[in-house]
């Protein structure tokens, strides 16, 4: 995969993440505004703004600076402008799933990340993008749910038809990708992690909340549980989207966000140390303010923001070459969890590095034409 990699100065880089937000306060607004003078590659920002799904935000608030190109400020607003008609699908797509494939079979669900989650938490939601809609369901009803949606017009990402097919591709992953009839991804989720195991789904849909969403009552994770989901989801991906960034900002200054309860549902599924580096990384981009030099041998948060923004500036190409230094799918960096865990967690990649190419032998095996035997 190739991908585009935009150096970024020092400037660029604080004020990406200053404006990742719904709002300024005034400290906020006066350190963007110096940030802004020092800018020297306003291509190569809004570049990065626009891939990172970070444009809609930096767009409201930049504009309302002195200094600010007026050609980088057009191009925020293009990109602006479609990003924001494309989460309308994305919410109308969201609506029609729950009614088609879900409600009828009495699925219990919840949907995390994306719309719901801009609606909830973000002032302005509209300037929060969203690529795909996510849902969570009972994995006991996750077969139904997909036959369902195929029948309806819903279509794998793969290229998978037919009952026994489909059946297959949802006993093997824990997510089920189908695009709607309007063109939307719709990820089926049955996990919330890659085989860590440590977030529980009947739990997880145990203590979903009900919020209102466009005259409709969606069902949603708790504000906690969100959180600490988005602490490791996030940070099993770097960081790498700016839009993650304003969640984090808007979830934290949200009059539902209860701190102590964080950091107790944190404490019981072993992701504390994730959480408080990601409180910390909350701390830099909420100030711009952060060491020149970052490490990766020093704080978790200056670990992941130096990771954060190696993969903002090198795209998704970048995030998928650090996949081989993961400690596991659902952990990026070896802090993330004690000796013991890491002992058993490095066992458990072995094993499955070692199934994958013993599976692809016997692929291989089974497509090998049969050679005659002589007479």
């Amino acid at each position: 995969m190739e991908m585009e990699i935009h150096h970024l100065d020092q400037a660029a880089r604080r004020l990406l993440l200053l404006a990742a937000r719904g709002t300024w306060d005034d400290t906020q607004r006066v350190r963007a505004q110096q940030l802004v003078t020092q800018v020297r590659d306003w291509d190569a920002f809004c570049a990065v703004e626009i891939r990172a799904l970070g444009v809609c935000l930096a767009y409201n608030l930049l504009s309302t600076l002195e200094g600010v190109p007026a050609h980088a400020l057009e191009r925020m607003r293009q990109a602006a402008r479609a990003a924001t008609m494309y989460s309308l699908r994305i919410e109308a797509a969201q609506l029609a799933f729950m009614a088609d494939c879900l409600v009828p079979l009495g699925v219990r669900h919840l949907f995390f990340k994306g719309a719901s989650l801009a609606a909830r938490y973000h002032a302005a939601s509209a300037a929060r993008p969203s690529r795909d809609v996510d849902v969570l369901i009972d994995p006991a009803m996750a077969r139904e749910v997909v036959l369902l949606a195929y029948r309806l017009g819903y279509r794998p990402k793969l290229e998978i038809s037919g009952d026994r097919e489909l059946a297959a591709w949802v006993k093997r992953g824990a997510v089920c990708a189908m695009f709607a009839p309007n063109g939307v991804l719709i990820e089926i989720h049955q996990s919330l992690d890659h085989g860590d195991g440590v977030l529980d789904v009947g739990r997880l849909l145990a203590r979903s909340e009900i919020m209102a969403f466009r005259g409709r009552s969606l069902s949603v994770l708790r504000t906690s549980d969100l959180f600490v989901y988005m602490c490791m989801h996030n940070t099993r991906h770097f960081w790498s989207h700016l839009h993650w960034y304003a969640d984090l900002d808007a979830l934290t200054a949200h009059p539902l966000f209860d701190l102590d309860e964080v950091r107790e549902v944190a404490a019981g599924v072993g992701l504390t140390p994730t959480v408080e580096a990601c409180l910390q990384l909350n701390g830099f981009a909420r100030s711009a303010d952060w060491p020149e030099t970052l490490s990766l041998h020093g704080d978790p948060g200056v670990a992941l923001l130096l990771r954060s923004i190696d993969c903002l500036e090198g795209g998704l190409a970048r995030e998928y070459a650090l996949r081989s230094s993961k400690l596991s799918e659902d952990r990026a960096f070896a802090w993330q969890s004690t000796p013991g865990e890491r002992a058993k967690l490095f066992v458990r990649r072995i094993r499955k590095r070692c199934l994958w190419a013993w599976n692809g032998v016997m692929r291989r095996l089974r497509v090998r034409p049969k050679t005659p035997v002589p007479k």
